[in-house]
């Protein structure tokens, strides 16, 4: 991915929140992963930046654990 496609004008974030649509055009990610691995099949097609972080920092400690425990 090049660092171009990381650039944002803020105008996917709307009253504090941002569709999951716009979040995996800026990281790459397959929206349908994004769905059920970091908001575990949450319905809701825009979240908040604070339950974004929360999910964020929620994925990267069980993924973390999981490396882990492959040791």
């Amino acid at each position: 991915m090049m660092a171009t496609d990381l650039n944002t004008t803020g105008s996917e974030i709307n009253n504090g929140k941002i569709s999951l649509e716009a979040l995996a055009k800026m990281t790459g990610f397959p929206i349908e992963m994004i769905k059920e691995e970091i908001f575990k099949g949450q319905s809701d097609q825009e979240v908040s930046l604070e339950d974004l972080r929360t999910a964020m920092l929620t994925y990267i400690d069980s993924t973390m654990l999981l490396v882990g425990d492959e040791k």
